[in-house]
């Protein structure tokens, strides 16, 4: 299987992963419960999910695929290896080992998320950046073939007036339906707290990137991360892109990109 497949086949999945999974996170500080789906996802979950999801729509692809690989003489783990049906190899190594990052410019409620440079590109451990998961493939001596991998949201002109109507379905649902949200213990708080500013935060946050207002993309942090990336390290493929759209669980999660290289 080559990264070009890979990254296509996560970006098939990522709307299976978003309508079906019944994770619930919360917010840490305040303990109210972030909305369902794959914007919300952490990224252990959603390897969990997407394990979960290509097993279950895509069986007779894989001849296997497992998260969490540990490293030989590490505490650290390979975030998911693969191996594709008819590629041989021997006992116990994979075709792919594949770190994967979630790259988001904006937050559960809307705002902006000031860490994407942060967590593409940093050169410090602390930040487990893309950078860091190359480091840590360097020691996949598990696998043929190894690539980094990222995923996450676009936003354009009509992502407001989507949020908009995803905030008033959430909001209709509330106490007839946990498909986007447990029912929060007080409903009018996270009413007006969480989901009431969404369509209005993420509106000012589009326009304060672009001078036209109508789009932020991971287009160009695409193009940085490349750049970096090919000055530190031997590429052998890459980026490659895929794109997926048609999520319909949060209101600031509609459609996006999966991006990878092969180190």
């Amino acid at each position: 299987m080559e990264l070009e497949q890979i990254v296509g086949r996560i970006a098939d999945l990522i709307p299976i992963i978003d309508d079906s999974t019944e994770i619930q996170n919360h917010n840490r500080r305040n303990k109210r419960p972030y909305l369902k789906g794959v914007a919300t996802l952490f990224e252990p979950q959603f390897t969990k999910e997407l394990v979960r999801c290509w097993n279950e729509y895509y069986p007779g692809e894989l001849a296997h695929i497992h998260d969490e690989h540990p490293y030989h003489g590490s505490k650290e783990t390979c975030d998911f290896v693969l191996t594709s049906k008819g590629f041989e190899v021997e006992f116990g190594n994979f075709e792919w080992a594949i770190e994967i990052k979630y790259l988001r410019l904006v937050g559960n409620n809307g705002n902006n998320n000031d860490y994407v440079l942060q967590k593409s590109i940093s050169p410090f451990l602390k930040d487990r950046s893309l950078v860091h998961d190359i480091e840590k493939l360097k020691n996949a001596t598990f696998s043929k073939r190894r690539a980094v991998i990222f995923y996450g949201f676009d936003y354009n002109e009509k992502s407001v007036e989507n949020a908009e109507t995803i905030s008033k379905k959430i909001t209709e649902s509330l106490g007839n339906s946990n498909r986007y949200v447990e029912l929060p213990e007080n409903i009018d708080d996270f009413i007006h707290s969480d989901i009431v500013p969404i369509a209005r935060n993420l509106g000012r946050v589009i326009r304060s990137v672009n001078k036209h207002g109508n789009e932020y993309s991971l287009g160009p942090v695409t193009g940085v991360i490349d750049s970096y990336i090919t000055k530190i390290e031997e590429i052998i493929d890459g980026p490659k892109t895929s794109t997926f759209s048609g999520l319909k669980r949060h209101p600031c999660g509609e459609f996006g990109r999966v991006v990878g290289w092969e180190i």
